[in-house]
């Protein structure tokens, strides 16, 4: 099938659009037809849209001419970003992409079947169709409607440029007792309509329920969260007349922080999400959410001294977590996780929430230095073999910590046989150059790398091709989704696979069953780590320190 660039006018698919062809436009008409596709388009290497045909007025209210140029990505919803990237990636190693579901960045989130051959006369250019194809309603809530919403509303705070984008925030007061006397599939059928209502009323939005009769919509700003609740009070009446009229409340959460980094308005969405989860508009008024994301920073900045003293004195400690070769579930090492120690006011500190709070204030740097330098004589005090140690891209990308974690390394030598690092969240770095660099820091000096989070955006799989690793580390919800859903196995398998072909050993977090081990192990996954192969606890030759 060969594919050349735009020349020549012919009829697009479908839907009657004019779409440019060269003197190959039969190859893409057959192929377009032989797919029964609502849309085709060329990318290049990079992902980059070099020929386009089909319904894009329908589905994204633009013409195939105004797609030319923008990444595909752009037209894939956030949350499928990271089944893109790995089917692109298995495509330019394979030169075919299998049949693979994914949700169009449109109104209604579309599920599409995509599928994909490379274009053997232009090396670096793939084809891909985009076909309709029915997916099976389904509504998830708690930890995996927020984790996917979150990854939807950090990609709009990322590609926002400072726009004021907004979440609004509902509650459902007295959900309990209006569904307390429907049967199952009417509980059901009244929590999908008011997810339904609540996506109808932002159509270019998106909405998720977090349980306990919370639901939180993303939108541009335009949408009227007064005019949200009274829809939603209506549909639960209609699916519940009898029971007591629940109350909803709405409200919005301004995203926009100007004056602040886009990481730290990340970090700040993200203990915003969990304030409401756990609690609700009262949750994120007690958290300091009042004034929105803005607010809380500039609160949070008053308080930084108080985060800095508190990484000073050690206010944490670590705990060790083994993970095994899965052939023959050995350890191959542990990895050192922090645990803070409580507060002034003595009440415990979930681990992420209090190093979210340190890197949306700023202090991610001297965390990840106090951290390496208590594993570094947890270590040496200790016979365990060899740790491995988080650091935060947010860090490796400033040059003065990657200054200081050097001669912290540097001043005890036989380390380098002992440690290892992990890079968590690398989208927080935009340059490759600058990434390689902090990877060339440590391997050069006899440390093993890990790519952390792998699975956890679309942006590790990239990070992955461009720099050399030793080890991949699977995000533990990629593992969890897979276990469950044959879409995400797809996903794992391809991940896994990319991981692979770059030489990198891969790490299956979350592994909580023999279930779980099998599939990882069956996927090409070579360790594991999770509760099924030992909780975090001491180091060996460390206990009752």
């Amino acid at each position: 099938m060969g594919l050349e660039r735009v020349q020549g006018v012919a009829d697009g698919a479908g839907n009657g659009e004019q779409a440019r062809f060269g003197l190959s436009g039969r190859d893409r008409l057959a192929a377009f037809a032989f797919a029964a596709a609502d849309l085709l388009v060329e990318v290049d290497a990079a992902g980059v849209i070099t020929f386009a045909a089909g319904a894009f007025p329908s589905r994204f209210g633009c013409s195939p001419t105004e797609a030319l140029g923008r990444p595909i990505a752009h037209f894939i919803a956030a949350e499928d970003h990271l089944a893109l990237e790995a089917g692109l990636s298995a495509l330019a190693a394979r030169g075919r992409l299998k049949p693979t579901v994914l949700r169009l960045n449109d109104a209604e989130r579309s599920a599409v079947s995509c599928a994909g051959l490379a274009i053997a006369e232009m090396a670096g250019r793939f084809c891909l169709v985009f076909g309709p194809v029915p997916l099976a309603p389904q509504r998830s809530a708690g930890a995996e409607a927020e984790g996917g919403f979150l990854r939807m509303a950090e990609a709009r705070l990322r590609s926002s440029g400072g726009e004021a984008a907004k979440l609004a925030l509902f509650e459902v007061e007295g959900l309990a007792e209006a569904t307390a006397m429907l049967g199952r599939d009417a509980r059901e059928g009244l929590l999908d309509s008011i997810s339904r209502t609540l996506g109808e009323q932002a159509p270019a939005g998106a909405a998720a329920e977090f349980g306990g009769g919370r639901w939180a919509v993303l939108h541009a700003g335009k949408a009227d969260a007064a005019a949200m609740a009274r829809a939603v009070e209506a549909a639960v009446r209609e699916r519940a007349p009898a029971a007591a009229a629940p109350r909803v409340r709405g409200s919005d959460l301004v995203l926009a922080a100007p004056g602040f980094s886009t990481a730290q308005q990340v970090r700040a969405l993200r203990l915003a999400l969990d304030a409401f989860a756990a609690g609700g508009k009262r949750g994120l008024d007690t958290s300091g959410f009042g004034r929105g994301l803005e607010g809380f920073l500039h609160t949070l900045s008053e308080r930084a001294e108080g985060l800095r003293a508190r990484i000073r004195r050690r206010g944490f400690r670590l705990l060790f977590q083994p993970v095994v070769e899965l052939a023959g579930r050995q350890t191959h090492h542990f990895e050192a996780l922090i645990r803070p120690t409580p507060a002034a006011d003595g009440q415990p500190e979930a681990p992420q929430t209090f190093v979210t709070l340190v890197e949306a204030a700023g202090l991610s740097a001297e965390l990840d230095l106090a951290v390496a330098a208590l594993a570094r004589d947890s270590v040496t005090a200790s016979r365990a073999s060899l740790v491995a140690v988080k650091v935060s891209a947010l860090s490796l990308g400033d040059a003065s910590f990657r200054s200081s974690l050097a001669a912290t390394l540097d001043a005890v030598p036989e380390l380098q046989q002992r440690l290892m690092f992990e890079i968590a969240e690398p989208a927080e770095i935009a340059d490759a150059e600058v990434l390689r660099a902090a990877v060339d820091l440590l391997r050069t000096r006899g440390f093993l790398v890990a790519l952390d989070d792998v699975g956890s955006a679309a942006a590790s799989l990239r990070w992955l091709r461009a720099v050399r690793f030793d080890f991949a580390k699977i995000d533990g919800a990629l593992i969890r989704a897979a276990v469950t859903a044959e879409r995400d196995r797809d996903v794992l398998a391809q991940t896994i696979d990319l991981c692979r072909q770059t030489g990198a050993a891969v790490i299956a977090e979350r592994i909580e069953t023999e279930e779980d081990a099998r599939l990882v192990r069956e996927l090409g996954a070579t360790h594991g780590q999770g509760h099924l192969f030992g909780k975090p606890g001491h180091l060996p030759g460390l206990v009752g320190r």
